[in-house]
This record gives C-alpha cells, sequence and structure tokens, in this order.
C-alpha cells in the first residue's frame, strides 16, 4: 500500500537576521525600476504627502528639558482605588513577579529592581482625599484599580481631576473582579463599555489591563507579566513643576529624640531623620521644606547614604536572583520591618525549635531586646576606676564638698592611696585636655596600626620604649587613661608609671614609626580609600565612585603627595600635549565654548527644522548645566538620584505619634514661597460638584507642595474694576483673591471643603495668576433717601446719610430718583446727615432718591495650614456651627419676598382745546370720517317671516338628528372597545396557561434525564 509522505509546510521568517538582510537587499529596488515605481496620479501623491505631514506633526509636543540624573531614581507608581478594589493584592504580584519576595503586608513605599537600569517604588493610596492629594503630586505612574463587578466610583474620578490640576502622568487602568462574569458575551460587552469610559476620563488609547481572577492570593501569573512588561517599558515626560523643585518620597522614619528627654517630657518636640530618594533638582543642608500634613521646617543636616536597592552594577543580559533587589523598611521583608522607633526582627520558630537551645546569634537580640532608659541602667551599674578600689554607683557619685583646706591637706598627707588618686585625676584631666587637642586637630592622625596575636614576639623588638610606657597601663589596670590619647599618641609618657612584666601584659599591640601607611590605612574609619581590599585596591581606583561606598567629607580630598603615580603621570603627558601649556580641563571648557559659539567641525550640514533645534538647545543647556555642576560636587549638595537622609529637628510630637505608614509623607523644596501675600486665582466650580460656592466659606486649597485653608473672595472684572460676587457662575470662570504664600504663577490647583458633605469632593479647580500685595474689590451700595424741603430745582435729602462727613465723602456724587431725574450731592445741611442737591427738574415729595455707588471689599487674610499628619484644626463655615448647635437661620422681614401689587393706573383721555387744534397742521388733527349711505332697518312682510320660521325649524330638527346620530356611534364604539379587551384578556389567560403547562413538562424531562444520568 502505497502511502504518500506529507511534509510540514515551509515557515517564512518574519524577523532575524536572514529578513533583514533581505530588507537591505531590496532596499533600492525602487531606484532600480522607476517605471514600476512611478507616480501614477499627482492629487494621490499630494494627498499622501499631506497625510504624512499631518502624522508627522502629531508626533511634535512642546520641547521640555529633560533633568533626569544619570543614575535615576526608582519611579513612583501609585496604586489608586476605591477600597476593596485589588490594590494589595496587585501590589503583592507584582513585587512577587521582580523579586520573588512574598509580602504579608504592604506598609509605606515598597522599592523593587525592575530591570537592568530601572527601578519602581510602589505606593498603596489610602482613601482620603488628604492622602490623594500628596500622592498625586510625585506620583510618575499612575494605575488605577476599577472594580468590574459595581463599576466607576467617585474615588476614581476625583484622582483624576486631582492629576489634571498637579501635573498629569502617565495612567494605566487594571479592571478586576472579572471572575464574577461567567457569560463570555456579557463579559466581552462589560469590558468594552470600561475601556470607552476610561478613554473618555484620560485619553484616547489608554492602557487598560484585565485581570480574571486570584489564585493563591495573587493575580495570574501571566496577567501579571504582561502588566510587569508595560510598567517596565513605560515612557515618561517630563513635569515641569517636578523638575524645578527637590522632593522625597519618605520611605523610613526615625525618631533621634534623647529618650531622658522623652521620659522627662513626652510631649517635646522631637528629632526625626527622615531617609528617601531625593528627586527633581539638588538639596543642600539648611534649606526650608515643606512636608504636606506637617508644615514648613527647616533642614538641619542632609546626608548621602549607600544605595539600599541600586541598579546592577554592570550590562547584564539578565538579572539573577541577588540582583532581583527589593527595599521595603515599613514591610516586613526577610523577617525585618522598620517601624518610627525601632527596629523589628521577626525570629519565627516551628513547634519542636521552640524546644531547643538558643543559638549565639538569637540570644544577642534577646539581650538587645531587654535595653532599659539609661536612668535604669545608671540605677544598677557600678563601676571602680582603680584596682582593688570600692565600687562606684550611680548614688554615690554626688557628695558634699569640703572647703576646709587644712583639712584637704591632712587628709591627702595620710592616705598614700588618695595621693595616688589625685595623680590620676589629674593625668585623667590632662588627658581630657589633649582630646580636645586631637579633635581640633586634624592633620597629626595615626594611621600606622599593626595587631596580630602571631607577630607579637618578631614586633616586641621594634617597639619604641615610648610607645610601651604608653600602651602598658591599659594592660596592667595601674590607671585609666583616654584612648584617644593612646592612639594618637600625644599622651604624657612622663606621667606614665613604668611597670614590671609588661612583655606578658601587652598582647600583641604594636606601633611602629617606620612602617608603610598605605597598608594599614584600611583599618580607619577616616581613610576615604578604604573600601576595597588590598587585592581590589586598583579596580577601586579605575572604578571611582560607582562603589557606593561611605566617604568622609571632613578628611577632604587626597593631598598632592598622596595622588596615584598614574593619574599624575597621565596629567604631565596631557601637559606635554598640549601646546599653548594650559590644564587639559581648561582647555575643554575653552573647546566647548568655542564649538557653541562658531560651531564645530563634525556638524552635519543637513538642515534641521525648528523642533530639532530646540531640543537640541535644551538638552545642550542640560548637559552644560550637568558639566558644571559636576565641577561643583565638593560642595555639600545633595543631587537627585540619591538616598538621602534628612534631620530635622523641633518637629511635634503628634508626628511620631500619630505615624501611619499607609499614609504618603512627602517633602518638598520650597525656594522663595514663604512669604505670604494676597494670590488671584482663575476658578470654576466642579461641573460634578451638586452646589455653587459662596464668598466667605473657608475652602481648602492644594497648591505646589502645599495644603492650606483659606476664605477666598469672588470677583469678576469688567475691565473698569473688579466686582465681588456672592456664589460662583454656574457653568463660567470667575476670579477670586486669597491670602496665602508665594506660589509660582500658572499653577494648578484643586479646591475642596475639609469635610466632606457630598458624594464627590473635589469643588472646584483652576490656575494661580499672580502673587500681590494689594487687590481692590467693590462692591455696589445703593442709598435712598427721601425730599425733605423742595426750592425748584433745588431739595434737602434726608435719611440717606447719618452725619456731615458722610455727607462730604460723597460730594459729587452723581444721584438719580425713581422718576428718572438726575441730580447731584452739593453740601452738608446741619450735622444730622440732611443735605442740598440740585436736580434737572423739580422734584416730588412723593420722589425717592438713589445713589449708586461702589465700597471696596476688605480680603480676609486667613492662611491655616492643613496639618493632617498632626492635630488637625480647622476653620468651619456658618452652615457647619449652626448645624452642631442646632441654630435656626436667622430670620429678617426685609429679606422675605413680598407679593407684588400693582394697581393699574386710569388715566384721563387726552383732550386737545379748539383753539390749539385749529392751529395743528392737517397731519394732527383729527378726522371725522361721515359715509354717504346711512343704515337702514329690514322689514319682512308675513310671507318672508313664514319662510324664515319654516328655515329656522327645519334646522333645529336636523341638528337635533346629527346630535342623537353622534351619541349612537359613540356608544358602538365604547362597546366594542369593551368587547376587546374582554377577548384579549381571555387570550392572555389562554396563552399563559399554556406557557405554564410548556414550561412545567420541560422542568420534568430534564429533571428526569438529570436522575436517569445519576443512576
Amino acid at each position: 500500500m502505497d502511502l504518500k509522505q506529507t511534509h510540514k509546510a515551509h515557515r517564512v521568517r518574519k524577523a532575524g537576521a536572514s529578513v533583514k538582510k533581505k530588507q537591505q537587499k531590496n532596499k533600492n529596488a525602487e531606484k532600480n525600476n522607476p517605471k514600476a515605481f512611478a507616480m501614477q496620479s499627482a492629487q494621490k501623491a499630494d494627498r499622501m504627502a499631506r497625510r504624512k505631514a499631518e502624522l508627522d506633526e502629531k508626533k511634535y509636543h512642546v520641547p521640555m528639558a529633560d533633568r533626569t540624573p544619570i543614575v535615576p531614581p526608582p519611579l513612583v507608581v501609585a496604586v489608586v482605588g476605591p477600597p476593596q478594589s485589588g490594590k494589595t493584592t496587585l501590589i503583592k504580584s507584582l513585587v512577587r513577579r521582580y523579586t520573588k519576595n512574598t509580602l504579608s503586608e504592604i506598609r509605606g513605599p515598597v522599592t523593587v529592581v525592575s530591570g537592568k537600569h530601572q527601578r519602581l517604588t510602589f505606593m498603596e493610596c489610602a482613601n482620603d482625599i488628604s492622602a490623594m492629594t500628596d500622592l498625586a503630586k510625585v506620583a510618575d505612574l499612575v494605575i488605577l484599580t476599577i472594580d468590574a463587578s459595581f463599576g466607576f466610583e467617585m474615588e476614581t474620578f476625583e484622582f483624576l481631576n486631582l492629576l489634571q490640576t498637579h501635573g498629569m502622568p502617565k495612567v494605566m487602568g487594571v479592571l478586576t473582579h472579572l471572575d464574577g462574569f461567567k457569560d463570555n458575551k456579557r463579559l466581552k460587552v462589560v469590558k468594552k463599555n470600561f475601556k470607552h469610559r476610561f478613554w473618555t476620563e484620560v485619553y484616547d488609547g489608554a492602557k487598560l489591563f484585565y485581570l480574571s481572577g486570584v489564585e493563591n492570593g495573587r493575580y495570574l501569573d501571566r496577567e501579571i507579566l504582561n502588566l510587569s512588561r508595560f510598567v517596565s517599558v513605560v515612557k515618561l515626560r517630563p513635569l515641569a513643576w517636578r523638575s524645578t523643585h527637590p522632593y522625597m518620597m519618605v520611605d523610613r522614619v526615625q525618631d533621634l529624640t534623647d529618650p531622658e528627654l522623652l521620659e522627662s517630657n513626652p510631649k517635646a518636640n522631637r528629632t526625626v531623620a527622615l531617609y528617601g530618594y531625593l528627586r527633581g533638582t539638588h538639596m543642600k543642608g539648611r534649606d526650608r521644606v515643606h512636608i504636606p500634613g506637617a508644615g514648613d521646617y527647616q533642614l538641619d543636616e542632609t546626608e548621602k547614604l549607600p544605595d539600599p536597592c541600586p541598579i546592577p552594577d554592570k550590562e547584564r543580559k539578565r538579572l539573577d536572583e541577588r540582583h532581583k533587589l527589593i527595599y521595603a523598611p515599613m514591610s516586613e521583608v526577610n523577617g525585618v520591618m522598620y517601624d518610627k522607633d525601632a527596629v523589628y526582627i521577626d525570629l519565627r520558630k516551628s513547634a519542636h525549635e521552640e524546644q531547643a537551645e538558643e543559638e549565639e546569634g538569637e540570644r544577642m537580640l534577646n539581650e538587645l531586646q531587654k535595653v532599659n532608659t539609661i536612668s535604669d541602667q545608671l540605677a544598677t551599674q557600678q563601676f571602680s576606676l582603680f584596682s582593688n578600689a570600692k565600687p562606684i554607683t550611680a548614688d554615690a557619685l554626688r557628695r558634699p564638698a569640703v572647703f576646709d583646706e587644712a583639712k584637704g591637706d591632712e587628709d591627702g598627707a595620710l592616705d598614700s592611696g588618695s595621693a595616688s588618686e589625685s595623680t590620676a585625676g589629674d593625668q585623667l584631666s590632662s588627658s581630657e585636655d589633649e582630646d580636645s587637642q586631637d579633635e581640633d586637630d586634624g592633620e597629626d592622625i595615626l594611621r600606622n596600626v599593626d595587631a596580630s596575636d602571631s607577630s607579637n614576639e618578631s614586633d616586641s623588638d621594634s617597639q619604641s620604649s615610648d610607645a610601651t610606657m604608653r600602651l602598658a597601663p591599659i594592660h596592667t589596670g595601674v590607671k585609666r587613661v583616654n584612648l584617644m590619647d593612646l592612639v594618637y599618641g600625644q599622651a604624657d609618657s612622663d606621667q606614665s608609671k613604668p611597670v614590671e612584666d609588661i612583655d606578658d601584659c601587652i598582647k600583641s599591640l604594636a606601633i611602629s614609626d617606620d612602617l608603610d601607611e598605605s597598608k594599614l590605612r584600611k583599618f580607619f574609619i577616616t581613610n576615604p580609600g578604604d573600601s576595597e581590599d588590598e587585592e581590589g585596591s586598583d579596580s577601586s581606583e579605575e572604578e571611582g565612585d560607582d562603589t557606593g561606598d561611605f566617604e568622609d567629607l571632613e578628611v577632604g580630598s587626597n593631598d598632592e603627595g598622596e595622588q596615584p603615580a598614574s593619574e599624575s603621570e597621565e596629567e604631565e603627558e596631557e601637559e606635554e600635549e598640549n601646546e599653548f601649556g594650559l590644564a587639559a580641563d581648561k582647555m575643554k571648557k575653552l573647546k566647548s565654548k568655542f564649538d557653541r559659539i562658531y560651531g564645530s567641525d563634525d556638524e552635519s550640514n543637513v538642515k534641521k527644522n525648528f523642533y530639532q533645534q530646540k531640543k537640541e538647545e535644551l538638552q545642550k543647556y542640560v548637559d552644560d548645566t550637568r558639566d558644571e555642576m559636576e565641577e561643583l560636587s565638593t560642595i555639600n549638595y545633595r543631587w537627585a538620584g540619591e538616598y538621602v537622609k534628612v534631620v530635622i529637628s523641633d518637629m511635634p510630637y503628634e508626628f511620631m505619634q500619630g505615624f501611619n505608614p499607609h499614609l504618603p509623607v512627602v517633602l518638598g523644596g520650597i525656594p522663595n514661597e514663604e512669604g505670604l501675600s494676597l494670590i488671584t486665582l482663575r476658578i470654576k466650580r466642579h461641573r460634578w460638584y451638586p452646589k455653587i460656592l459662596k464668598t466667605g466659606d473657608p475652602l481648602v486649597i492644594s497648591v505646589g507642595w502645599r495644603r492650606f485653608q483659606t476664605i477666598p473672595t469672588y470677583f469678576m472684572n469688567d475691565r473698569i474694576k473688579n466686582r465681588m460676587l456672592k456664589y460662583t457662575p454656574e457653568h463660567m470662570h470667575c476670579s477670586a483673591a486669597v491670602f496665602g504664600p508665594y506660589i509660582q504663577p500658572g499653577a494648578g490647583f484643586c479646591a475642596y471643603y475639609m469635610k466632606r458633605a457630598h458624594n464627590f469632593g473635589v469643588a472646584a479647580t483652576g490656575t494661580v495668576l499672580e502673587n500681590s500685595q494689594t487687590i481692590d474689590i467693590v462692591k455696589k451700595v445703593k442709598l435712598t433717601g427721601f425730599p425733605d424741603k423742595i426750592h425748584r430745582h433745588t431739595a434737602y435729602i434726608k435719611r440717606m446719610f447719618n452725619s456731615s462727613l458722610e455727607v462730604a465723602k460723597f460730594e459729587g456724587a452723581a444721584i438719580k430718583t425713581v422718576s428718572g431725574i438726575r441730580g447731584q450731592v452739593k453740601k452738608a445741611h446741619g450735622n444730622n446727615g440732611v443735605f442740598r442737591a440740585t436736580f434737572e427738574d423739580r422734584i416730588k415729595t412723593s420722589d425717592i432718591v438713589f445713589l449708586r455707588a461702589f465700597h471696596t471689599i476688605p480680603i480676609k487674610r486667613f492662611y491655616n495650614p492643613i496639618t493632617s499628619l498632626l492635630s488637625v484644626t480647622y476653620m468651619r463655615t456658618i452652615a457647619e456651627i449652626r448645624r452642631s448647635k442646632n441654630l435656626p437661620v436667622p430670620n429678617k422681614k426685609d429679606s422675605h419676598y413680598k407679593p407684588i401689587e400693582r394697581v393699574v393706573k386710569r388715566f384721563n383721555p387726552l383732550r386737545i382745546p379748539k383753539s390749539l387744534e385749529s392751529e395743528l397742521p392737517f397731519k394732527a388733527k383729527t378726522k371725522r370720517v361721515l359715509t354717504d349711505a346711512p343704515s337702514r332697518a329690514v322689514v319682512m312682510d308675513k310671507q318672508d317671516k313664514r319662510v324664515a320660521d319654516l328655515l329656522g325649524q327645519l334646522n333645529l330638527l336636523y341638528k337635533d338628528k346629527a346630535r342623537k346620530r353622534r351619541e349612537t356611534v359613540q356608544k358602538k364604539k365604547e362597546d366594542y372597545a369593551k368587547k376587546r379587551m374582554a377577548e384579549e384578556n381571555d387570550a392572555d389567560a389562554r396563552r399563559k396557561k399554556k406557557r405554564k403547562a410548556f414550561f412545567r413538562r420541560e422542568g420534568q424531562n430534564q429533571k428526569g434525564a438529570g436522575s436517569s444520568v445519576k443512576d
């Protein structure tokens, strides 16, 4: 039987080296065959060219300077969503994907290494508008979790509005709880609806991921892998506010306050150390910073620390497990957790290990946990200054002073031991003086120490006698001296007492004057080059600062004599090659300046468009600034990308007492933003907020790093003056004047009330217009008066003012009566507020005189920083105060609306005298029209009257028959409608009965089929 052999179909390669080679080969196909690729239609070519130009224009954005450092800090990924929407599970799944670690609880920021050049800091956003506001200011990427079983909630829309005002970062959506949909068609429709609604709120094409279920407390690995890939390759656009201000999201807090002070005063101000990655621009010590929710502070100290979660040091094709680092000090990672005032180490033991003996490390940890306060330790400890002396306790430290000199001398002569004590005391005081000299003098540092038990005998011969006499008292116990004096060699050797059997007492601690210093410098912390071993010393010179070890800035740079020989030789070669005899860095600066002015030789002659030129100018500006900053690296500046420790004193105790790791702590620099002034805002009520805003109600404004409560005054400018508004317009922008700190014009802000009264919290949004010290806002004033005396065109008006001083202020003001007669205020008449006024016509006693003017409104200077991380105190609105105290709204009779009764006035007809009418022109005279044919009365005879009566009777009979016919037809229609209704009811009853019988049979059939299958 013949069988044909089947071969697998050939699959053409779509990617790889062979495809690229083929594409390169066919690259010039159009040039080789111009007839085949000639233009066929000029119109089509024109349309294609226009379309290409439009697509190129869509790609352009306003060029911005990218100030991201060479080693960028981790990206802040904010996971935001309503409660029970899957935020914690999502962070645990992503951390598990990146680091293979499982976190039991998410507390505070979690930093992971996500790739060869990138790190991510995940932060879960609490369901609090203050936390959402602070996190929206520092987030680089936002992941919105949406519960598909419930839909979009107000928290999601609020956070999106906060992002829009504080700088819109990249936003991704995650749709959770999709495992509740069992029908695939229904699930497809839900996904489509959510995607288009999400695009409406964010932008078209925004990424929306779908998480279908949870396994073992985490989302599915394939879905998390897809999400993590998009997160790792996301491209971010720099934001202007963040790139011009230094800021730091704190990932660890430590209380450095003296325990003795806390024991005496638990409510004393604290000294707090804040740790985190510095972002934005540089920061230095003594800078002013603002912590949202805590207030303004001055930095006491800034210190660079080694990166706890560094990027892999060299280029790698893949990351091993040891390079997949995680840094979450507030969360429990590998059994270690940092709290605000302690470090917790979890020693997990199984049931059978609890009976076993403790190891040395566990025993040390248990002893460390038994630490009491300093006062309790001193109360139980004792020590002795000399051998064979009575121990001294804390209670015996204070003794009464003796002022009798003779008695003192007598006591000193009697006891030789007291003499030795005084001698030892003199030695101690002298050693303390020498210690202070050693601390002041930083140049005389002993760098050569050799400690080895095996080389004791060989080194003992080369020891100097002075060194031996200095070191002898440490081991013999004759006296106690300062160790700093012994190490740095400034103790007085004459005061030391010779001791017998020194070789038996000294244990292999020798000091030599002729040893090589470079070999022994690594034994001291003050050595700046002690990070590498002897074997790796050469590599440390080449790598420079890439090792990331500590550096003591007090020692400073190396001297000229300590400079390595290789570097000095290279500099000599560069100086020899330079024909001008200038330093290499000087020549580099001059060359860059020449290239910037006249252009370099290697520039291509291709003409660049405006967009490319602007991008290159900005990039060159950033590069030049970075080069200048590298030259200033010796200044005590902390640069963006470094892991920094910041110390702040005088922090209120509520900050540490109520510290919550789930709330973000942001530290932002406030250069030139400390003074208070009046700020003009352009504001608009949010379209989803149900009520309009009222002037005088305290409002919380979030702008820059700050959140503060102030009292706004709304107004609109009519090109002449600023007129106050009692309420904001319904669907329009208006201006507002508030009192607060200086803020950069053009910055966006959002406003909300401290106490949420509605479902949607964001009350208004807008931008900052200007900062000024005075803003004139006027309000319309309408004064009324009544005539007192009238003399032709002059009248005396009363009850408009109360004194002559008020009249003098309004002299020359325009007034008007109800009837429209205009006038002017002249002079006061008496001291009771009556004034003389002139009018353009005589007024009546019943007239009411009005004066329309504008009164300047004083702006309320109220500024209350919102301290949500401390004890929160805020101003309430009048409505909230009335509601809390059950006070009724004041009832003013003048404010009530009264029914308007308008009496119709009847005027007499206009009568023109005949003498005047005769003088009027013909056009204005009254016309009297006379008809020639007068009206005649119709008189019928008997025959006509009989005919008219007959026609009337016939008409009456016809109308009666028509009425009866209409009634009959209407009755027939009603009967037919009743009949049709009855038939419909019967048909419905039959259909219902038939349907019940059908479904009853189907149910019985299915039940029978199921029971047969079970059998």
